[in-house]
């Protein structure tokens, strides 16, 4: 199954007032190192891609 996407070429733009909130939600849903970890032992049972 292939999955196709179209790139977006917009950049998004986070008003001032919205900064903090911003800031707090993007630090709330960073990836964890254990989620990275994870992906790479995944990514070795399925191969040598990257």
């Amino acid at each position: 199954m292939a999955v196709l996407a179209k790139p977006i070429n917009r950049i998004a733009v986070v008003k001032k007032q919205e900064s903090q909130k911003f800031v707090r939600e993007f630090n709330e849903n960073k990836v964890t190192n254990e989620f990275l970890d994870s992906c790479k032992k995944a990514g070795k049972l399925f191969g040598n891609r990257k």
